[in-house]
């Protein structure tokens, strides 16, 4: 996906995963060394300027071994470009 559909995306023109990031949603990233990243969405705020922030949960685990427990935040485009995988739950 390109800088332009994601941007298209957040102005309306065929930009359906934003909607699929929303509280309780799950997204998984794997790293090619075996590191899993799996970030639980818990909300979805604009900033000031109207720009949405994801805030989420972030677990890191090797080899099924808990790494990390930590809260993040990113702004949506980015989220979205690191966690692209989307978990059924």
């Amino acid at each position: 996906m390109s800088l332009i559909d994601i941007v298209g995306g957040l102005i309306g023109r065929g930009g359906r995963w934003q909607d699929a990031v929303r509280a309780g949603a799950v997204f998984r990233r794997r790293n090619p060394n075996g590191v899993v990243e799996t970030a639980k969405v818990l909300d979805v705020v604009p900033d000031p300027q109207g720009i949405a922030h994801v805030h989420y949960e972030l677990e890191v685990a090797k080899h099924d071994r808990r790494i990390l427990d930590d809260r993040r935040t990113l702004n949506l485009v980015s989220f979205h470009q690191a966690f692209g995988e989307p978990v059924e739950t």
